[in-house]
């Protein structure tokens, strides 16, 4: 079979220009699905001329799976003060405030504290409370306001029996589910 190269339009054969029809069924390369072949033949003998356009977009594509899978970092990652990202493990480079329920980074932190903002938040400047009780007051407050955040923590307090709450699985699971109702 002698194949002459030609221009692609797009529904003919990328080496010979063939039309496709129902008779001759065209075929995707399968790499890069930009140009069409008649049969293997003419793949073949177009090989030459389209091996670099062919990785280049093999590439691009696989490219485009690769970033459209969802790996993005969540919006609590980010210090809502200067609003850089803060560093995995968040728990061990940030604070997390329960008067606002915000993570703050610890530069963000310090710049409070050296500023003389020792006893208040730096994100809402409300002043921290002193004992357990007062936190937990304070948590109760914000979840009764249904704040998704704030019942989520309150889960994971019952979970673990922190703040002098006792510990309790099901209060736990009943109110992360009501969290994430509201989107937490």
């Amino acid at each position: 079979m002698s194949c002459v190269p030609v221009a692609d339009d797009g529904d003919t054969c990328a080496n010979c220009g063939k039309q496709g029809s129902d008779t001759v069924k065209l075929k995707n390369c399968t790499a890069c699905r930009l140009v069409k072949y008649c049969g293997v033949d003419c793949q073949r003998a177009h090989r030459k001329q389209h091996k670099k356009a062919c990785k280049q977009r093999a590439a691009e594509l696989k490219d485009e799976q690769l970033y459209s899978q969802g790996h993005e970092r969540p919006e609590g990652d980010f210090c809502p003060i200067c609003t850089l990202p803060i560093p995995l493990p968040t728990s061990k480079h940030s604070v997390f405030n329960l008067c606002c329920m915000k993570r703050i980074c610890h530069g963000c932190d310090m710049a409070a504290q050296k500023s003389g903002m020792n006893d208040d938040c730096p994100f809402c400047r409300t002043h921290y409370p002193k004992a357990g009780a007062d936190s937990l007051a304070m948590i109760q407050a914000r979840a009764a306001k249904k704040d998704p955040v704030a019942i989520n923590f309150l889960g994971e307090k019952y979970f673990f029996g922190e703040l002098g709450l006792q510990k309790d699985m099901r209060k736990a699971v009943e109110l992360w589910t009501k969290a994430a109702e509201l989107g937490s």
